[in-house]
């Protein structure tokens, strides 16, 4: 026989002793060769198992292995071996050691064992099955380690074997299934059964006092998942679902920390009461904020009449369900950390002149201008803010140089432009770095969860503290939040939440300053501004800082050192229990009872200052109490019958009693800053103290019906029955119905069995939902005793009672499609829907003689209709990559149908008349809400005889500098040309402009919305890239146009940039007419009306978040007993491409959001949205 033929006794002795059989691969059997010290290997194997490898080396070496075949499959993961000259002990070494092998070399044989107990410190078997729904195996479905290359495949009985960490997390996935993970925890036997997408179609979705397969959901329901909102850096909820679902507006309209943003489900329902949905947490009306987002589970949006309607007399604007995060069992304790740390700065600024440019651009226009009828020279050498009379006590800085004198320090210089050879210092002090500036932003979140067959808990305490991007805005917040779940009897389910927020917000609305009055002329003082005074100006002003233009003008220095003290403090806690009885198989009765409290504390103290007076120090103690007692009981039973029929039934009770106290003391007089406390006062403020104490109630019968017959044909039903203690008796209770029925195409006989399009469903909806949003005593009238006579208190009536003002109804209408393609790698869902609300509640005049100004009354219609579009692909699913997008769009478009009859055309209201008898502006039967009306340049003059033809202007001063006159209607050269309404008043038979002439220029609220969103994995790196949009809205942006006009006495208002590209020429290429000092009050009003030149379209895409995450490698953390590290740099609200000028495009609206607002009016809040950059630190133990 051959040399090498015959293996040695010691090899048959191990061969025999373990029961091995000795399995080679190999190009060549190698006998021929001779013995080799050193080898040389170059292979690179993706997810290796113990035959590839052993297969590879044997190719290259001739060397040969011998196992037993339960160790093919065993994973190694990523194999990399260069080797040109290696000892094969050495190769082996590297490939094997840590894993549990053991190897002996015999001449050229390697024989493997596998140490059982070596390993199982570190990895465990875990065997099981793979079934689909109807209890078939899943021949080759896979499994995987997450985070990992490791991974086998089922077998002919669907049956599995793999080697696992303990912490480790098993995804099984087959095509055409959806994916599904389990944590491996104490178990060595994980069967699983993987479901259809199209039955699981965003698998299992929260609906009213319950939960449906989305498979069976016939309504309008979105559903966002609460991982999705794990580690967005956003202080409420509501910022990180911009754009996210379909046919939901969410619309910041104050940035300010702690501030929740605006919802609009589908346009809303009414046209003067609240258009905002309710949101119930765990079941239980509440706010959003407090709430952590890494408390959520999933959040549920109820859309239409047949997912809403079981809410009822609540549910015309929508529904908001809220479910936080609860424990799972065969779960050991698993405890998360989270550590986010940002660097914040404002999204959106003005681009405001420095100081040097606004010296240069207003001391001419001065120098030219009519500057109230006095002398230029005047203002140009007076105390102003581009004026060169101010001294060290003055609230400007600017003076001229005097001889032989050197620039001071902190201060710049610039040659005067009107006296050539002069020089003018100044100091350079940015207000709105002052007002709006970097911050720092940080989170911390611990959370447990785990649990068993008797009981499953989670548990989390989190930290926020944002230091605010604007001066006094700091927020923060701790919450705390419990979940627990006892298994008490086979049948009887016991669960109890406990939910605690804290926050301590500073807000510019918390002193006793309008926002117009702070920061919005805070931010319109020019640079030039002293914001301190030195020592030169004497030992009273030293070391304060100086007030602004006027008492209504506050500058950022000026407000941080007199109204810093002011904020709030608001605590949230929610208690609930739940019992859970399961009579028998199907039917389950539920009773949940939760109590809500809400305690908001808010104060201010205004330190002794110029602007208020001397020892008036105004202050504030205020606190209100909402107390919620909220009762369910309901049964819900579940059961089939005969051949395919399944049926589901809900019905139940709900009570709902809400307290609200509060009161509101306000003093002043105190005669030092060392006493903010009430009791320094001497004298109560105006209409000060104030207490409120009131109840509300509302009594509630519900019931849903589902059927589902073969999972083809899908009818459900709900009824509401509200009794609201806001209305009069006999009109109390309100019914609303509604009914929706699903088709399942796809599982018909007769669709064909392809991947193109792999699942159809039909659905349609029709049904009545209500608005009960009217105030409290709208119905019974109220009473109030602010005013005294001679004296003595009395008591005058306030609110004309109504006894029969009834619910705000809405018809609601909605047809949609879900589809699913190529084996639902890309899925859809369409739907259009049509909402009538009748009885709206409008306030209607009264004569004088009635002792009211108006009364409460239904009269009223206005219709709400759109698509909304959600798109899902899987573009990339290969082993180690992933590619996945989302596409949402929403299209929403309203009409007012009736208004209360008034004799005006249209029954218009707010209108403006025209000469002709028509009307236009306001609200009116046949239009669109919100919309926004001003002049329109037709063109800017260039010639004199263009100015002397030009139409009369009743807001034109009529200054000219030719002749240095103000002839009120005339224009100069550079002025706007306005447009002319066909039909408007003449003067002398000639065209005029006035208030007539106006047109539409754009609308509050776009009738676009959405996002789209890009997700790339590969391997343990995560690339996530979301975009938010708006389209079809307008700005009405007075804060840009005044920063034109160079208003506020003798041109002391700030300018932007843009002011550079004034007209200034015949021949100039700009849409801006000329700049003129104080153009409101000495020019010709160019820039002092809603023109189209700053009603701004504020069509925006904004690249909402960003997000580059990397899982740590699981063998660096076995050790240390850590199932995963995931780092993340990320960034929010990073960039909005939009014409806006200086504020946020996404909304300009004060109350109502179909409210539009200036952006100079007095609620508008200017503070810009944060720009977050941050790092993200999560670990699971």
């Amino acid at each position: 026989m051959k040399k090498n033929s015959i293996p040695k006794l010691e090899l048959v002795f191990l061969l025999l002793l373990t029961g091995m059989c000795p399995q080679a691969h190999a190009t060549d059997d190698g006998r021929n060769a001779s013995p080799q010290k050193t080898y040389a290997v170059d292979l690179t194997l993706g997810s290796a198992t113990v035959l590839t490898f052993t297969e590879a080396v044997t190719s290259q070496t001739g060397v040969l292995f011998s196992y037993e075949s339960a160790l093919s499959q065993m994973p190694l993961g990523d194999v990399s071996v260069h080797e040109t000259a290696a000892p094969l002990e050495h190769i082996l070494e590297k490939v094997f050691k840590g894993r549990g092998f053991r190897y002996k070399v015999v001449d050229r044989i390697v024989v493997l064992t596998y140490d059982t107990d070596s390993a199982r410190s570190q990895l465990v078997l875990v065997t099981g099955r793979v079934k689909d729904g109807s209890g078939m195996p899943l021949v080759g479905a896979s499994v995987v380690v997450k985070d990992t290359m490791r991974g086998v495949s089922a077998g002919a009985e669907g049956n599995y074997r793999i080697f696992a960490d303990p912490d480790a997390t098993l995804v099984f996935s087959y095509i055409g299934y959806a994916d599904r993970e389990e944590r491996i925890g104490t178990r060595s036997a994980i069967d699983v059964v993987l479901e259809e997408y199209e039955a699981v179609l965003e698998d299992v979705v929260v609906v009213g006092y319950g939960t449906q397969s989305r498979r069976t959901v016939t309504a309008a329901i979105s559903k966002f998942d609460g991982h999705l909102l794990e580690g967005i850096p956003v202080n409420s909820v509501g910022d990180a679902l911009k754009g996210r679902v379909p046919g939901v507006r969410v619309a910041t309209t104050d940035a300010t920390p702690g501030a929740d943003p605006k919802f609009l489900i589908r346009g809303g329902s009414s046209i003067n009461q609240s258009n905002d949905p309710i949101v119930l947490v765990d079941g239980v009306v509440r706010e959003m904020a407090g709430l952590n987002p890494n408390d959520i589970e999933s959040v549920s949006f109820l859309k239409d009449a047949a997912a809403a309607g079981i809410y009822g007399s609540r549910a015309s604007n929508g529904v908001i369900l809220i479910t936080t995060k609860k424990g799972s069992k065969h779960l050991g304790p698993r405890i998360v950390f989270e550590g986010q740390w940002a660097w914040a700065s404002p999204a959106t600024k003005f681009d405001l002149m420095n100081a040097r440019d606004y010296i240069l651009t207003v001391r001419p226009a001065l120098m030219e201008g009519y500057c109230g009828g006095m002398d230029p020279a005047s203002v140009l050498g007076g105390e102003q803010s581009a004026g060169t009379g101010n001294t060290a006590k003055s609230l400007w800085t600017t003076r001229y140089l005097r001889p032989d004198e050197p620039v001071p320090a902190g201060y710049q210089w610039v040659e005067d432009p009107v006296n050539p050879g002069r020089i003018i210092v100044f100091e350079d002090n940015d207000q709105q770095s002052q007002w709006f500036g970097d911050a720092c932003w940080q989170n911390y979140y611990v959370g447990i969860d785990g649990g068993g067959d008797n009981i499953q808990y989670a548990a989390s305490a989190g930290y926020t503290d944002d230091s605010g991007i604007g001066i006094t805005t700091g927020y923060s917040r701790f919450t705390f939040h419990g979940n627990t779940t006892f298994q008490v009897t086979r049948r009887l389910r016991a669960s109890t939440i406990f939910d605690y927020s804290q926050i301590e917000q500073q807000t510019f609305e918390s002193a006793p300053l309008s926002l117009r009055n702070s920061v919005i002329r805070g931010l319109s003082v020019p640079n030039t501004h002293r914001d301190w005074y030195g020592e030169e100006a004497g030992e009273e002003l030293a070391g304060t800082p100086a007030l602004g233009t006027n008492n209504t003008t506050i500058p950022a220095a000026y407000y941080a050192y007199y109204y810093h003290n002011a904020g709030s403090t608001i605590k949230r806690s929610t208690a609930t229990i739940n019992l859970d009885w399961e009579v028998f198989d199907g039917l389950r009765l539920v009773g949940q009872f939760t109590n809500y409290n809400r305690h908001t504390r808010s104060y201010f103290y205004v330190e002794d200052n110029p602007t208020t007076g001397s020892n008036i120090r105004p202050m504030k103690e205020g606190f209100s109490e909402t107390n919620r007692m909220d009762f369910q009981a309901y049964a819900d039973y579940k059961g089939t019958f005969g051949n395919g029929h399944r049926l589901g039934a809900v019905a139940g009770y709900e009570y709902m009693l809400d307290k609200l106290n509060s009161f509101d003391v306000r003093v002043q007089g105190a005669v030092s800053d060392k006493l903010p406390v009430l009791d320094a006062g001497t004298s109560n403020i105006a209409n000060y103290p104030k207490s409120t104490r009131t109840r509300e109630c509302l009594i509630s019968y519900f019931g849903r019906v589902n059927y589902d017959y073969g999972g083809r044909y899908l009818l459900a039903a709900t009824m509401r029955i509200d009794g609201s203690s806001k209305f009069a008796a006999g009109h109390r209770w309100g019914y609303f119905p509604a009914a929706s029925a699903g088709w399942v195409v796809s599982k018909e006989g007769f669709w064909p069995q392809n991947s193109a399009v792999s699942m159809l469903k039909a659905r349609v909806s029709y049904g009545l939902t209500g608005n009960n949003g009217i105030g409290l005593y709208d119905t019974y009238g109220s009473y109030n005793s602010l005013y005294t006579y001679n004296g003595n208190a009395t008591t005058t009536t306030n609110t004309m009672p109504n006894n029969g003002l009834i619910w705000e109804k809405t018809l609601q209408f909605n047809a949609g499609i879900d589809l699913g393609l190529l084996d639902n790698r890309i899925t859809l869902a369409l739907d259009y829907y049509n909402k009538e609300t009748r009885d709206l509640l409008f306030d209607v005049s009264l004569p004088n003689t009635t002792g009211y100004n108006s009364v409460s009354t239904n009269l009223g219609r206005v219709r709400f209709y759109g698509t909304e579009l959600s798109l899902s692909s899987v573009n990339i699913d290969r082993k180690g990559f992933s590619w996945r997008t989302d596409f949402t769009y929403s299209y929403n478009m309203n009409r007012v149908l009736e208004l209360p009859d008034n004799g005006n055309p249209r029954n218009r209201i707010n209108g403006i008349s025209v000469g002709d008898g028509s009307q236009f502006g306001g609200i009116a039967e046949g239009e669109r809400m919100g919309r926004i009306f001003g002049y329109v340049a037709e063109r800017i003059i260039e010639t004199q005889e263009e100015a002397d033809a030009a139409r009369y202007d009743t807001q034109s001063r009529g200054y000219r500098r030719s002749d240095q006159r103000q002839i009120a209607g005339r224009k100069d050269i550079g002025d706007y040309e306005w447009k002319d309404r066909p039909g408007s008043t003449r003067m002398d038979g000639r065209q005029i402009i006035n208030a007539e002439d106006q047109f539409l220029l754009g609308y509050a609220l776009p009738h676009s919305t959405g996002g789209i969103g890009n997700t790339f994995r590969y391997r343990n790196w995560t690339l996530n890239v979301y975009m938010d949009y708006a389209l079809g809205h307008s700005v009405r942006n007075d804060m840009q146009m005044r920063y034109f006009q160079s208003t506020m006495g003798n041109c002391n208002y700030n300018l932007v940039n843009e002011v550079k590209k004034c007209w200034s020429q015949p021949g100039d290429d700009t849409r801006y007419a000329r700049f003129t000092a104080n153009d409101t009050d000495w020019g010709n009003r160019n820039y002092g009306r809603t023109s189209d030149i700053f009603v701004e379209k504020a069509d925006y895409l904004c690249l909402r978040d960003v997000s580059l995450s990397w899982s740590l490698p699981k063998a660096w953390l076995r050790k240390l007993h850590i199932s995963d590290v995931t780092l993340t740099v990320s960034g929010n609200t990073l960039c909005y491409w939009t014409a806006v000028h200086g504020v946020s495009p996404e909304a300009a609206t004060t109350g109502g959001l179909y409210t539009a607002s200036s952006t100079y009016d007095t609620g508008f809040s200017p503070y810009p949205p944060t720009r977050k950059v941050l790092f993200t630190a999560k670990l699971t133990f």
